[in-house]
């Protein structure tokens, strides 16, 4: 962890720690999806936090407001996607890595996953599209957590963070 030393604009007078957080890709994903996506949109800012405190040029509120309410604007969540994408990949850069994200391949699973969504709602017109269908927006919803997760694991210096973690034997 490194400490910043004095307080970042908008840190009101706290002192934050610059560090990212290692996290199984594996256990965001699944998390993700098991709580409808609470933990996703919590997940979401919290990388958008860890990398604009590394000093990558992110908003955290404005990434979570465009994958949240940005629906409505269509266009606003799949910037933030590869944004955010890109934020990383240049926090790999400042690591020394080859980086390593690709804002095009997180922008097509989140596309996937839209579509996925827009598939779904047409079970309620033709219901066998529930089935055929229903699997896609959390499948591809996980995808993405779980891609994002592993570059910025990367970019931690952590190449595989296992969970669940195994019980230490003294």
């Amino acid at each position: 962890m490194i400490d910043g030393g004095q307080a970042p604009a908008g840190a009101r007078g706290r002192r934050q720690a610059m560090t990212l957080r290692p996290r199984s890709p594996v256990r965001a994903a699944i998390l993700s999806a098991v709580t409808l996506t609470l933990y996703g949109f919590w997940w979401w800012w919290e990388l958008n936090r860890e990398l604009r405190a590394r000093g990558e040029a992110t908003h955290p509120w404005r990434a979570l407001a465009a994958v949240t309410l940005g629906w409505a604007v269509i266009v606003a969540p799949f910037r933030s996607v590869h944004d955010t994408t890109e934020a990383i990949a240049a926090a790999q850069r400042r690591t020394g890595l080859e980086p390593t994200a690709q804002p095009k391949t997180a922008v097509g699973l989140a596309v996937t996953a839209s579509a996925g969504l827009v598939l779904f709602a047409t079970s309620i017109v033709f219901p066998p599209g529930f089935f055929l269908f229903g699997w896609i927006p959390p499948a591809f919803g996980m995808a993405l957590v779980w891609y994002e997760q592993r570059q910025l694991n990367r970019a931690a210096g952590t190449e595989a963070v296992r969970w669940p973690r195994p019980s230490s034997s003294s």
